[in-house]
């Protein structure tokens, strides 16, 4: 089943098509292109590896967080393509899909690029959340790191950003580069393996707010 992956929670959106033998990413080359290049990528991408629209049975959306722009974008796409193909739509946090391209890291925390020195940040023990998503600033989420004890791998849009100003704390280490940057590849592969679909009517994008004190 061709699975078709959006992702434009972030400010350098992109595609991919998933299925056996096919495994195809177009990242927008420009941030904040989410409206104007997102069809024309994934006709892109059909063209390059010789499918059509018709051929798509599922498709994969990420959720965030990240942009409320662009998450707005990508849904409202997602969505209108679902009904035009008459296919059903897999939601994906974006959280989940960074801690899954870390696989041997056994404690994660993922960190994502918000708007001026906010991050998102989640922690994972193995493969779950520890706790929900956390809109932080950055010196908010550097106390907490500090006092880590055990072994912490940092992925995400943010997590060099932050990892440069922690390179003092001997548990931190920084995920590989292709942990710390957006996969539509992701979001599509892990579209493709979930077992059911969502009712359109249950898909939201996940908005994060600050804590407050």
């Amino acid at each position: 089943m061709l699975t078709l992956g959006i992702d434009t929670a972030e400010s350098l959106g992109g595609v991919a098509l998933f299925d056996d033998g096919v495994s195809e990413e177009r990242m927008m080359q420009n941030p904040l292109e989410h409206a104007e290049r997102l069809v024309p990528l994934i006709d892109e991408a059909m063209g390059s590896c010789g499918r059509s629209r018709d051929e798509i049975g599922r498709i994969a959306v990420n959720l965030g967080p990240g942009s409320f722009t662009g998450l707005r974008i990508g849904l409202a796409s997602a969505m209108g393509l679902c009904q035009a193909l008459d296919v059903p739509l897999v939601g994906v946090p974006g959280s989940v899909a960074y801690r899954e391209r870390a696989p041997k890291a056994r404690r994660v925390c993922v960190v994502i690029r918000s708007r001026r020195n906010l991050v998102y940040a989640q922690w994972f023990a193995g493969t779950k959340p520890r706790e929900g998503i956390q809109l932080l600033s950055e010196s908010e989420l550097i106390d907490r790191l500090g006092e880590e004890a055990r072994e912490l791998t940092l992925v995400g849009s943010a997590a060099e950003a932050i990892y440069d100003q922690v390179t003092d704390q001997p548990y931190l280490l920084l995920g590989d580069e292709e942990a710390r940057r957006p996969s539509p590849l992701t979001i599509a592969r892990r579209g493709a393996e979930e077992e059911s679909a969502d009712r359109l009517s249950d898909v939201r994008p996940i908005y994060v707010e600050p804590i407050l004190a």
